[in-house]
Order: C-alpha cells, then structure tokens, then sequence
C-alpha cells in the first residue's frame, strides 16, 4: 500500500506542473557503508513537444547525475549524459544495464520501505520533483 501511495503523490505533482510523468521509481538499497547507488523509473513526456534533463537532485546525496550504460570494443561503459531528450509522447525506462540515475555520497543510510524525495532538472530550468521507495535489487 505504502508503494501505492507514493505513485499516486508522485503523479499528482507532475500532472501539476510539466508535461513529464514519473512513476515506478525506486531507489537500490545496498549493504551498510556502500556510499553510491542508483534510482530507476519510467518516465513518460505527455506533452506535444521535446524535454530535455540536464541534471538531477535530491538532499539524500551529494550527487546525482543521469548516466547510461553503453557498449563500447565488447564492454559495457557507464558514462554521464550532460543531456538527455524524451521525445513528445514516448517514456523512457530508467533500468540496471541501461539508463539511470547515479546517486553519490549517501548523506545518511537508506532502509528498505523508506520514501526519498529526487528531481529531475529540464534545460528550461524546471525542477520536477518524485518520490522513490528504496527497495533491495
């Protein structure tokens, strides 16, 4: 039930402002002393033109940056997206192995079940704020 409200908080502030819809997201919740993880979710542009993100936030980090894994001569490649386009009417997953949000230098230690506030930052200087359940891989 907890899950369930987070989603319903979280599409009733984005349907207040932009035209980007986040839902499904989570946040890994890895050993004690592990000082980086990484937060998933689908993102969906309902509006009838581009967004663009160029970063992300939230006071649960130092840090937190987009990121995709890529391949590159046989081997798979993280690197930071200084942008990212979500084209009109399409979503975007947020997944392990592919896009995602790199979180560094916890503040604090997560625990399974917690909700963590994020935002996501559009080129047009928007803050779209989420919530995340921190949950176990």
């Amino acid at each position: 039930m907890f899950r369930w409200l987070a989603v319903v908080s979280a599409l009733f502030v984005f349907n207040c402002q932009a035209q980007l819809v986040i839902t499904q997201a989570q946040v890994r919740l890895l050993p004690p002393g592990v000082p980086n993880t990484s937060a998933y979710f689908e993102i969906e542009n309902t509006g009838d033109k581009a967004e663009v993100l160029v970063g992300a936030g939230g006071e649960i980090a130092r840090s937190i940056e987009i990121h995709e894994h890529i391949m590159t001569a046989e081997t798979m490649k993280m690197v930071h997206l200084a942008e990212l386009v979500i084209p009109p009417k399409q979503t975007l997953k947020f997944q392990p192995g592919g896009l995602h949000l790199m979180v560094f230098g916890l503040v604090k230690p997560l625990n399974a079940g917690q909700s963590v506030k994020l935002y996501l930052q559009t080129q047009t200087g928007e803050k779209v704020e989420f919530e995340a359940i921190v949950a176990r891989p």
